[in-house]
């Protein structure tokens, strides 16, 4: 049986891999394969938190935060992006909303010029 520290480093280890996995999709711009690295994180942080009070745990510390550092840096660039989507879709909708307004005047334009030309005929 793993003693709390050792249980405990392999959970690190594990969850340092998700990390890096976690930081090649955020730089190849796979934000969804990104996000779904930070969930399946989830499971292996609560088991750590579970470790946390044991005294040789407590020394893997500078460990922990450097994880939590990276994932700090991925949340950013995440919300960076969120931000940048959310301004275009608002741009698109602002776009969407002009050729609303627009368009019956260019369809009029076609059923009057329709009109005539079966007249014609």
């Amino acid at each position: 049986m793993d003693t709390p520290v050792q249980k405990a480093l392999r959970l690190l280890a594990a969850l340092e891999d998700l990390a890096g996995q976690e930081s090649a999709c955020m730089r190849n711009r796979a934000f969804v394969e990104a996000v779904a690295a930070t969930e399946r994180s989830a499971p292996l942080v609560r088991a750590l938190v579970e470790l946390a009070d044991d005294e040789g745990v407590l020394a893997l510390r500078p460990r922990v935060q450097t994880l939590l550092d990276r994932r700090r840096e991925s949340a950013s660039l995440l919300d960076a992006h969120l931000a940048r989507l959310q301004s275009e879709m608002r741009r698109v909708d602002a776009a969407r909303t002009r050729l609303t307004r627009i368009a019956p005047v260019y369809l009029r334009g076609v059923t009057s010029l329709r009109s005539s030309l079966n007249a014609a005929v």
